[in-house]
């Protein structure tokens, strides 16, 4: 079932990346221009040189965390040594993110097997993610967020297991690589870091003999000490280049404002352009009295090419309809969920819903349950620290439209997909663990989670399935695609 899982995944990526023709996807060009570089020169590129310029915007994508188009540069200048048709190198570059995506899944379908015990859940926690179209989409074309995005569950999924396990080797190890890869590859993740790192001090969080809470200091430091350290091998580099190149602007975001400054058309250029806050409308106007948040959502969902291409209307009324439902029942308490005991039969079934609805981490149906995870508190935490998350990466995408350049686009919040998506599959798996004890025929206990996930899971294979043959494969087969576009030589 796993293989077929993220066989179908690399199937639905590379339907995109075989089909749209270069520069269809959003500022493919420009991310390009970055990862072509490398490969002309075998040398990183600090933002200034003409060819990587964004034309009429100015700046450069090569300013901010380049770690994607490092590996896409590097391997197409090694393919480039058989081969320089263009068409040859673009597909090299775009594997490099469907590969990505390929990883993403198998770490959210281990993830899924940690935070719920119920194999139905782990699923529709799997599809909710992976079967996404937007997300897809975004492992299809070169750019950085496909890296964030898979950064994001190998940091999730390395959290959860160190909880589990009192952080093995193997689990340190798994977190410096996924924090390193987010630290690289695009600023609007960093939220995601930001919860490792209170999930890591949560985790040493012990219960004295007298009921308190007390700091396990020995473990916090000793491997705190060792993660911090491999990751400030990994990426510090990078921030100390930006430091040297760009007089002390670590991040090279002013940087890349005062590259922009001097080489950007008068219409796109940093100093004049007029914003959103400059044009007097409050954040309120924008949010509610401008269309931000409709597109926003939208293209969350389905909007491919340049943002001009949506899925069949009614599919975004159900998969609206799927969030709102799954986090309304989130709030599901567990004492009502608990309150309908029954029989033994109702407890068992019961306590193991309860368990994956709670995110007690349990893999292959064992009973285990660590320390840090016994307490309510501990579980209060773990949901914070996601909605830590959440609250950060929307935050910046309405700061900086608000603030800099208006672009109500999806993937500036797709960092916070999974734990978005936990918080919907919670949802549903309460709602069924409720129905499942309280039902009063036998029969319909047994079926009602069968019926619910099982219905969830169809919708949502369906409409990706629908989204490719109805949408995607008809509009690129019969228009412009990557096989008989135009080709732009650099």
């Amino acid at each position: 079932m796993n293989t077929l899982f993220y066989l179908a995944v690399l199937a639905a990526i590379l339907t995109f990346a075989l089909l749209q023709p270069f520069g269809d996807p959003p500022d493919e060009v420009n991310r390009y221009k970055v990862a072509q570089f490398i490969c002309r020169y075998a040398a990183l590129p600090t933002g200034e040189e003409f060819e990587v310029a964004i034309g009429g915007y100015g700046g450069s994508y090569a300013f901010q965390p380049i770690l994607p188009y490092m590996i896409q540069g590097f391997l197409m200048r090694f393919v480039s040594l058989f081969t320089k048709e263009n068409l040859a190198l673009l597909l090299c570059a775009r594997i490099v993110n469907a590969l990505f995506g390929v990883i993403m899944a198998v770490y959210v379908r281990r993830l899924s097997v940690l935070l719920f015990r119920e194999r139905t859940a782990g699923w529709l926690f799997c599809f909710l993610i992976m079967f996404l179209p937007q997300n897809l989409f975004l492992h299809s074309y070169v750019n950085t967020d496909s890296m964030a995005s898979m950064s994001g569950a190998v940091i999730l999924y390395a959290c959860v297991s160190g909880m589990r396990s009192d952080w093995r080797r193997r689990d340190c190890l798994t977190l410096c690589a996924g924090i390193i890869c987010c630290a690289l590859s695009y600023y609007n993740a960093y939220g995601l870091i930001v919860a490792a790192v209170l999930l890591f001090a949560i985790s040493h969080l012990k219960k004295r003999t007298d009921g308190r809470l007390a700091v396990d200091w020995s473990g916090l430091l000793r491997k705190g000490l060792m993660i911090s350290a491999i990751v400030l091998l990994g990426i510090g580099w990078w921030f100390i280049r930006n430091y040297i190149i760009h007089d002390g602007d670590f991040l090279g975001l002013q940087a890349r404002i005062a590259n922009s400054i001097r080489t950007a058309l008068p219409e796109y250029n940093p100093a004049t352009r007029v914003t959103v806050a400059a044009s007097g409308a409050s954040l309120s106007d924008m949010l509610f009295r401008m269309d931000f948040l409709y597109f926003l959502w939208n293209s969350f969902v389905a909007r491919f090419g340049p943002m001009t291409l949506p899925t069949l209307p009614f599919l975004y009324i159900w998969y609206y309809r799927i969030f709102f439902w799954g986090f309304v029942f989130a709030l599901i308490p567990a004492s009502l969920i608990r309150g309908g005991q029954k029989t033994q039969t109702a407890e068992s079934k019961i306590s193991q819903a309860e368990r994956g609805a709670s995110n007690m981490p349990c893999e292959n149906n064992e009973a285990v349950e660590p320390e840090p995870w016994k307490r309510q508190s501990q579980r209060l935490l773990f949901h914070l620290a996601l909605l830590l998350v959440i609250l950060i990466t929307f935050g910046l995408c309405v700061y900086y439209s608000y603030t800099s350049d208006y672009q109500p686009q999806g993937r500036y919040i797709m960092p916070m997909l999974i734990p978005f998506m936990y918080f919907v599959t919670l949802g549903f798996d309460k709602l069924t663990a409720l129905f499942t004890n309280r039902l009063p025929v036998a029969a319909l206990r047994r079926y009602c989670r069968p019926v619910i996930m099982g219905g969830l899971l169809l919708f949502l294979s369906g409409a990706l399935t629908l989204t490719l043959v109805r949408v995607v494969i008809p509009h690129y087969v019969s228009g412009v695609n990557l096989w008989n576009a135009d080709w732009i030589a650099f």
